[in-house]
């Protein structure tokens, strides 16, 4: 929720770097202005265009290609002959880097790839700053089969069996070193997703969402996020109400509008105890205008913050939005790439 972007600050630097020095000559300046006019044009041309409802000629050709608009493909979107031949060649870490870049990447095949090969890479990668990257952009991808992928990869990284065994052993070695719980909330989440003792699982993190220390929570959270499950939805709308820390409650709200493994059908099963938490006046108002933005994702409704505008909404329109999200494609999310 928390807003990383340097716009401002990039726009600023940009806007110095772009100034015409006195000593510029003269034909520079007026061929740089001359581009500039260009390109506004283009805009004003698009704008107009779409303010008549009339769609932008589709493009024929890569020069001059404008920015905005739909998505223009510069291939067909897979993993190419050529590739998987070098593919062959390479060891597991360069071939699990590869591919997963390549299902960020949204490269048809790279998830059914990445499925075929996971388990013979067990035992021979390694936690590399690249593997970390592109775990952390695979699992904020708007499709939940990159974020499955990424998941799988990880677990194959450190080396988890998806066994009830390695369950047992976790929860076992969390009870003993409870100062280490952020890793195995974080861990077991992943493992419950996959199919392994997920009940139980759950159970265990929603205790741990109470838990005193404050980055058990945190994790803990994050670890329901991987899960997936209806269940999990209404732990992370009681952490949202009543966490005590500020960054706990707004992974829950996240965990509700963005991250993790719901679908876009079941966040909208949290659209209801987002509205009645809305108008509860005892929370903070950076955590009310949170409670709104998940609204607004999750719905993907521009509606401004006020409880009686989303009531009114919901009962008109709810059930209608749940059956355009069931009818997409359930593997769609709201995701950063």
């Amino acid at each position: 929720m928390k807003s990383q972007c340097l716009v401002e600050a990039c726009q600023a630097e940009f806007a110095q770097s772009q100034r015409t020095s006195i000593l510029e000559p003269l034909s520079f300046r007026t061929l740089r202005a001359a581009r500039n006019l260009a390109a506004l044009t283009l805009l004003f041309t698009v704008q107009f265009a779409l303010s008549q409802n009339v769609a932008p000629a589709k493009p024929q050709s890569g020069e001059d290609l404008p920015v905005p608009g739909k998505p223009v493909p510069a291939d067909y979107g897979k993993v190419s002959e050529h590739n998987l031949e070098w593919l062959k060649t390479q060891p597991p870490q360069r071939q699990m880097e590869y591919l997963l870049g390549a299902a960020v990447n949204h490269d048809t095949y790279a998830t059914n790839l990445i499925a075929g090969m996971v388990d013979g890479w067990r035992g021979k990668l390694q936690a590399s700053p690249r593997w970390e990257v592109l775990q952390e952009t695979a699992l904020y991808s708007n499709d939940l089969r990159v974020r499955a992928a990424a998941i799988e990869i990880n677990l194959a990284v450190r080396n988890i069996a998806k066994t009830d065994l390695s369950a047992d052993s976790m929860i076992e070695a969390a009870h003993k070193l409870p100062g280490n719980r952020s890793y195995f909330a974080w861990e077991l989440g992943m493992l419950a997703n996959r199919g392994i003792q997920t009940e139980r699982i759950h159970d265990l993190l929603a205790e741990w969402i109470h838990d005193p220390n404050e980055q058990t929570r945190f994790w803990s959270v994050e670890g329901l996020a991987h899960i997936g499950s209806d269940d999990t939805i209404k732990n992370f709308l009681d952490v949202f109400r009543n966490d005590p820390s500020l960054d706990v409650r707004e992974r829950a709200g996240c965990s509700l509008a963005k991250s993790g493994m719901l679908t876009r059908q079941q966040r909208m099963k949290a659209v209801p105890g987002l509205i009645d938490l809305s108008a509860d006046a005892s929370l903070d108002g950076t955590t009310r205008n949170w409670v709104f933005q998940a609204l607004r994702e999750i719905t993907n409704v521009n509606l401004p913050n006020d409880t009686a505008t989303w009531r009114n909404w919901y009962s008109s329109h709810g059930a209608e939005k749940i059956r355009e999200f069931g009818q997409g494609e359930s593997w769609s999310v709201l995701g950063n790439s």
